[in-house]
């Protein structure tokens, strides 16, 4: 594994193999925090000393001690690494999101402690993409995760639902990356600070004409495209009504509904694998780059 490269593992038996027991878990979380050789947090020095009996790392020059999972998401886990490293690959590989009940028996731990770790793990995911903005062509449109309507409403303004900000990265006719981002209403200065963490300036965002998308879009080149009946949408901005369809019916499927509270953390990682998605082999390395926080 060369420092900065991601290590292709792909497949169950493969993975398997290359994690059997906990050391190997140690070993490689160590390569993947220290890629250059252990560096001291306080005071950089190269020289250590291992502290079996407590599984820290002394520095030779300061004395400070760390543990391998410090800083990380991992921090304070009393779980083996071996179960978070499972956990990460399931997520990563299972297109449609792992049910967490599934993933508590398969790893033979509580369904708190497996709801616990995913949760952890999709925040590294969503941090990590924070640092991303999409470019170029953007398919952009909004809509509604959860809730009831009342008799009669459907669509935007349908109570009871919580709204969402779809983009959707485009070059020819092939979807980019991806991001979502969960709005306390459709309000411009909501659409407006929600499309700035998530699009380059000067990018040209396609909408379907929304109102507030015209006075939103500020710093932006916008074209829309009109959408006179709403059967067509999925037509004229393809790839946002895709991605909306497949997390809506992962959620419904998979995770049997998401509360508002938590639904940012499922978006986020839906949004995550789709923007991989031709990275199979990687997968598993780079979430844990990223729960990592290298």
């Amino acid at each position: 594994m060369r420092p900065g490269g991601y290590e292709q593992v792909r497949g169950f038996l493969q993975f398997t193999d290359r994690f059997p027991d906990e050391e190997s878990c140690q070993e490689y979380l160590f390569r993947r925090r220290w890629p250059d050789g252990y560096a001291c947090p306080r005071c950089g020095g190269m020289i250590y000393s291992h502290i079996s009996t407590r599984n820290l790392y002394q520095c030779r020059y300061c004395r400070y001690q760390v543990s391998l999972t410090a800083g990380t998401a991992m921090e304070k886990t009393r779980t083996p690494l071996r179960i978070w490293f499972w956990m990460m690959f399931l997520i990563a590989h299972q297109k449609t999101g792992v049910s967490i009940l599934g993933a508590s028996r398969m790893l033979d731990i509580s369904y708190k402690r497996a709801w616990l770790i995913a949760r952890r793990i999709r925040g590294a995911m969503a941090l990590r993409d924070s640092n991303y903005r999409l470019s170029g062509v953007v398919e952009l449109d909004d809509t509604y995760f959860g809730g009831k309507n009342k008799p009669g409403k459907r669509g935007r303004g349908a109570s009871g639902k919580t709204p969402v900000l779809v983009a959707v990265s485009v070059k020819g006719d092939k979807p980019g990356y991806a991001s979502m981002r969960v709005l306390p209403n459709l309000t411009v200065p909501q659409i407006q600070k929600a499309v700035e963490d998530m699009v380059e300036p000067g990018s040209t965002i396609l909408t379907d004409g929304l109102l507030a998308y015209t006075l939103a879009l500020t710093g932006y080149e916008h074209r829309v495209k009109v959408i006179s009946d709403p059967k067509t949408a999925s037509k004229k901005l393809p790839w946002v009504h895709i991605l909306i369809a497949n997390v809506k019916g992962a959620i419904r499927g998979v995770h049997h509904g998401v509360s508002p509270p938590r639904l940012q953390d499922y978006l986020s990682e839906a949004c995550w694998r789709f923007s991989r998605r031709w990275k199979d082999g990687e997968l598993f390395d780079r979430l844990l780059c990223a729960c990592v926080g290298a």
